[in-house]
């Protein structure tokens, strides 16, 4: 049987999220946070090119290229591609709203900087300036990290983390964060279902009339549900033997290719070029 060949590792995208942090924090010009925004708006382009690989769909089943043409049934690889055009098109989607929000951010805060107008030297914009600097820097992050929740499974990254030989309960920790925040999105919508039965969530516009109440109404219930699901996430990581101490296995061909080695070194100059560029 055939593994699932990707197209950029895991570990190729946290290096260049480690990498993009380091060039925000050595130097806060503009042409260093539009070129990170660029290194990181070209990853989910990338990392979409060869999403089936050697994989093609038929009657709702996977239809894998080994010896005996066999068809797979009811395995996580099913869940993982069986809306794959769906995820493909949701992170294209994701891609354009991050790119239309730095658009406006960037050209902003090059507008208060670059244009002389008495209204923008008041303290209202500049405080608007001041945070569109800041969101501004922090969306190559966010879209780094959407692109690995989006369209990398669970299972590819703790494979591979337990590649970089990081230690059980990191690798815990980060498998239960990356099913965690899902669930919060459920649970959320389980708790406004309950309180629209018991009378005590009418409207939006009612909840924000009385923010105090609504709170405590939300995050009392959510508190002790994040406990048991996080507990939950945790005893199902155990059972599934992410603390054994063996050599595992995966459906993912988790290892490093020239992709990611020309994909890196694309990065670390155009960063680099950004340094001594001046463009604003």
């Amino acid at each position: 049987m055939q593994k699932i060949k990707t197209t950029v590792d895991v570990r190729t995208l946290l290096f260049l999220d480690m990498l993009i942090m380091i060039f925000m924090l050595i130097s806060g010009k503009p042409e260093v946070t539009l070129c990170s925004f660029i290194v990181a708006a070209a990853v989910p382009v990338i990392t979409e090119l060869n999403l089936f690989g050697n994989f093609s769909f038929r009657t709702g089943c996977l239809k894998m290229r080994c010896s005996k043409s066999c068809y797979l049934h009811d395995l996580e690889l099913v869940d993982l591609f069986d809306n794959a055009s769906y995820r493909t098109g949701l992170l294209y989607g994701v891609l354009v709203c991050y790119t239309v929000l730095f658009a406006v951010l960037f050209s902003y805060y090059q507008l208060i900087l670059h244009v002389h107008v008495p209204m923008f030297q008041s303290a209202v914009f500049s405080v608007i300036g001041i945070v569109a600097f800041i969101v501004q820097r922090t969306i190559p992050f966010m879209l780094l990290g959407t692109v690995i929740q989006k369209q990398k499974n669970i299972s590819e990254i703790t494979m591979a983390l337990d590649r970089m030989r990081l230690p059980r309960g990191v690798i815990l920790s980060i498998a239960v964060m990356f099913r965690y925040f899902p669930a919060i999105k459920d649970d959320f919508l389980v708790i406004i279902d309950a309180m629209k039965l018991k009378g005590l969530y009418t409207s939006k516009h009612a909840a924000m009339l009385h923010p105090i109440r609504t709170m405590e109404f939300v995050l009392v219930p959510m508190l002790f549900k994040s406990l048991k699901t996080a507990e939950e996430l945790s005893c199902a990581a155990l059972v599934k033997g992410i603390e054994n101490t063996g050599k595992k296995t995966s459906y993912f061909d988790v290892k490093l290719r020239p992709i990611d080695a020309v994909f890196s070194l694309a990065a670390i100059t155009v960063l680099t070029a950004s340094m001594y560029a001046k463009l604003f």
